[in-house]
């Protein structure tokens, strides 16, 4: 008798208990229903095959309970019928053992499947995100005097009060540096011909432009360049989803981009690849030849791609982390500017809007982009087969 033929099948309907969540909208939502299907299912098979097992298990006491029974007995040919019993009772105790394996796997790896999905449109919308924000126009608008209509009209006026003899105009290069700018504007002004309260109305009209973009130059920068880093990051872990992908398909025989796959909705076809990879895998290994060295390979390279996707998420949730702390570095910065109410009515509207983008950053961050269903080791524990009732 083959071993292949004494293997206990679990039914088919067990492993599709739960529905895949091929289709589900992936929203925060769907990222725990994952996780939740993903144990569900996990522990109605091992539910299924300890049943099984109890069941060998009892056979087997039987034998051997017979087998003390017939000790010291001359039957030789009936021992040796109960001896056979009890190694093919052991035989398939192996079998179901390898089998609960092989399910547990593949469970794993359809779930892994929806994990890299949500991620993937979870990164997208992140990318779609930067990309609608106006964080540089804003900045570059804020930290820039000349886009003060104040200061422009206060540039223009000291232009055409200076004495044309002593004039000087600053070379366009430096001209164009806002701080060496403000502060020759400012140095004009005091140094000018206009009498003693001439000069400190001029001088008070501009101000607050000027105490606002020298003070808050520097954090200005900051803002604009952490945030160029968090885009640039993102665009990182979206090319690293792609190719975990490529390598996470290709373990099932499947090799069709993410973007492809997603495009044409083809995500039943690699499904379909993993259930014949699975089931190729599962009969070589049973054969009467024994096990294929190059199946067991196989089998260890389904079984260490689903750990990458642990890895993976694990690094787009520190990603998250990062993000939602510089968001409230951000946010910090905008509420420190000591003197927002005395220069209010001067401070331009872009103030107000790029506080507004940090606010709803921050919100997306928490609320549509962090993944709180996996603080701990829970997912780990899923994808690496160690996690228990």
């Amino acid at each position: 008798m083959k071993k292949a033929a004494a293997l206990l099948m679990m039914p088919a309907w067990l492993l599709f208990a739960v529905p895949a969540n091929a289709g589900t909208a992936t929203d925060t939502l769907a990222f725990g229903r994952i996780l939740v299907d993903f144990q569900v299912e996990s522990n109605l098979a091992i539910r299924w095959y300890e049943k099984k097992a109890t069941e060998l298990k009892l056979q087997m006491e039987a034998v051997n309970r017979t087998l003390e029974a017939k000790a010291g007995r001359q039957n030789a040919r009936r021992t040796q019928k109960v001896l056979l019993e009890k190694l093919r009772l052991m035989e398939q105790l192996d079998l179901l053992e390898s089998q609960s394996d092989m399910t547990q796997l593949k469970i794993r790896y359809r779930k892994g499947i929806d994990l890299i999905r949500v991620i993937y449109e979870k990164i997208l919308g992140l990318d779609h995100h930067f990309t609608g924000l106006h964080t540089f126009q804003y900045i570059s608008s804020l930290s820039n005097p000349h886009t003060y209509p104040e200061f422009a009209k206060a540039k223009e006026t000291i232009e055409q009060n200076q004495n044309r003899r002593y004039s000087m105009r600053l070379p366009a290069l430096l001209d164009s540096n806002p701080l060496v700018s403000g502060t020759f504007t400012l140095v004009s002004m005091l140094l000018g011909e206009n009498g003693q309260k001439a000069k400190e109305e001029e001088v008070e009209k501009i101000a607050c432009i000027l105490d606002f973009t020298v003070r808050m130059n520097g954090e200005l920068n900051t803002i604009r360049n952490e945030t160029e880093f968090l885009k640039n990051a993102n665009q990182q872990l979206k090319e690293d989803c792609q190719r975990l992908f490529a390598e996470y398909a290709k373990a099932a025989g499947y090799f069709v981009s993410l973007e492809e796959c997603r495009k044409n909705d083809d995500w039943e076809t690699l499904l379909t690849k993993l259930e014949e990879k699975m089931e190729a895998i599962e009969n070589g290994l049973v054969s009467d030849e024994g096990p294929l060295l190059s199946l067991s390979r196989e089998l260890v390279n389904i079984e260490f791609a689903t750990q990458r996707v642990a890895d993976f998420i694990a690094s787009y949730s520190g990603f998250i982390g990062q993000g939602q702390q510089y968001y409230q570095k951000f946010d910090g910065i905008m509420s420190a500017y000591q003197h927002e109410q005395t220069c209010r009515s001067q401070l331009p509207r872009s103030f107000d809007d790029l506080k507004q983008d940090i606010a709803a950053t921050i919100d997306k961050f928490q609320n549509t982009y962090a993944l709180p269903e996996i603080q701990g080791s829970r997912l780990k524990d899923l994808m690496y087969g160690t996690l228990s009732d």
